[in-house]
């Protein structure tokens, strides 16, 4: 589940009397307009920006991470950190792919501490680990299940560069473009990250190894 919402419901204006926001006025708002509010010390639009993109932005994590608590940390983190630095983003309107950048920039920052951990022997064997598969939607027959039960396998015995590079452009959907910017990387080096995932995939798949790899 995603981090729980900011408990929000109403802005109080100067007069002191209570103003509750419509759901039709709020879904009729830009980001640019929620910017500009949330930068006047508008509380309702923080928490209106915060449901706009959390779902999303959790979902992303928990496919860049596979640990549940891991993600809500960094999701938590990554929210604090945009409404901290609001005033320095250039482009409101560009707003959804610099929460994106904020978040990749976390996942990296969590991995590195694993991998700190790890090298100290403090790291601890994850039971609650999420794959592919088990956030795929229901219905999957199980040729698919399979299919993505390999790519996971692969993806964990990638670097996390390479990975997390691969899940934005082909399970995120994010264009190279986005990617490169998300993290902070030429477009050239995003490219070979991902055509090196696509081969390890592709030399498992034509040698029919889907229930090893």
């Amino acid at each position: 589940m995603p981090p729980p919402v900011p408990l929000l419901s109403a802005s109080r204006p100067p007069d002191g009397s209570v103003v509750v926001r419509a759901a039709t006025s709020a879904d009729a708002l830009g980001d640019e307009e929620l910017v500009r509010r949330i930068l006047a010390g508008d509380s309702w639009a923080e928490e209106l920006l915060y449901r706009r993109y959390v779902r999303s932005i959790w979902g992303m994590v928990l496919r860049l991470l596979r640990n549940s608590p891991d993600a809500e940390d960094v999701v938590q983190d990554t929210f604090a950190t945009a409404f901290r630095e609001l005033p320095r983003l250039r482009d409101a309107g560009a707003l959804r792919g610099w929460l994106l950048r904020i978040a990749v920039r976390h996942v990296h920052r969590r991995l590195r501490g694993r991998r700190l951990r790890r090298f100290l022997g403090l790291e601890q064997n994850e039971a609650d680990e999420v794959t592919l598969e088990s956030i795929a939607a229901e219905g999957l027959g199980v040729e698919a299940r399979a299919e993505l039960a390999m790519i996971d396998r692969v993806l964990a015995r990638v670097p996390s560069e390479q990975r997390i590079a691969w899940l934005l452009r082909h399970v995120e959907g994010e264009s190279l473009e986005e990617v490169a910017r998300a993290c902070a990387c030429s477009l050239a080096t995003v490219k070979r990250r991902i055509a090196a995932v696509d081969a390890r995939l592709q030399s498992h798949v034509q040698a029919g190894e889907v229930s090893d790899v």
